[in-house]
């Protein structure tokens, strides 16, 4: 039966786990937190969260047929449901196939999104393009706050998000991962930023987001260049470069491969709610 526990239990040292820690690279990140929900049967499972509005991320060992714990983490999720009008969680594409089997009755069934997972050994070599990798300084503040933005706005669309981008709290994240210098651009031989990337360090671990691209100038081979010599720099420091990306898109998901990443694998992002959620007519 699952039970509440804290961020140094032993189910994260479990070898079961330690097999998937790469793909569940989110959760080193939630477990270093502030604000902290684990529960867990310390043994087959387990449900992580920081903060309200964040997504709970769930945890199960390969394989599991055991009907009885499959259910107790149908119970364990409903206390991640809040009063938002709906609750992310991303957990193996078997165990959403569960839920949807089962019926969960929690469920949205319109939210339904596939988190590829890759990693990459080796850069390959990507087809070139005009302009260079930066390094990001406050000196070009507006036009990246500008594209976080976007892609902040992008991200919601994509996942059905209906939440606006907080100003304030881009601002708060674009500061740190400058001061950190972890947010880098591609600049075109007009001098414009026209793609961004940053990356967060866990561990052995560099896990590269917010590859984003100006809508008019995708198509140059700008996101390529720019995750593929992101990717070496990070590399040379001896850090494994991992990544999640949106099996929607094949272009991007193409350059990645391109650049020397391996598939492995999916999960599944959706949400449930506390209340069955009106599905508005199209």
């Amino acid at each position: 039966m699952y039970k509440k526990i804290e961020p140094n239990n032993k189910i994260f040292e479990n070898a079961e786990y330690q097999k998937d820690k790469y793909k569940f690279n989110i959760v080193s990140k939630i477990l270093a937190g502030e604000e902290v929900l684990l529960y867990s049967d310390e043994q087959n499972y387990f449900l992580a969260r920081n903060k309200v509005g964040m997504p709970t991320w769930i945890w199960t060992k390969d394989g599991l047929e055991d009907k009885q714990i499959l259910e107790e983490i149908k119970e364990a999720m409903k206390l991640f449901l809040t009063d938002l009008d709906c609750d992310q969680f991303t957990c193996k594409k078997e165990y959403y196939n569960y839920l949807m089997q089962t019926s969960y009755d929690k469920l949205n069934n319109e939210d339904y999104f596939e988190l590829g997972f890759l990693t990459c050994n080796k850069v390959k070599s990507v087809k070139q393009t005009d302009g260079k990798m930066m390094m990001c300084t406050k000196e070009d503040y507006e036009t990246l706050l500008s594209l976080f933005v976007q892609f902040t706005e992008f991200m919601n669309k994509t996942t059905n998000n209906n939440s606006k981008a907080n100003i304030e709290e881009l601002k708060e994240e674009m500061n740190s991962q400058i001061e950190q210098n972890h947010l880098f651009c591609w600049k075109n031989k007009e001098e414009k930023i026209v793609c961004i990337a940053n990356f967060q360090v866990l561990g052995d671990t560099a896990r590269i987001g917010h590859v984003f691209t100006l809508e008019e100038e995708r198509g140059k081979g700008y996101a390529a260049n720019l995750v593929h010599d992101l990717t070496e720099r990070l590399l040379n420091e001896g850090l494994q470069p991992l990544l999640y990306t949106d099996y929607n898109y094949p272009a991007s998901n193409k350059a990645y491969i391109n650049a020397g990443y391996e598939d492995k694998g999916i999960l599944v992002n959706f949400s449930c709610s506390r209340e069955k959620r009106k599905v508005k007519q199209k």
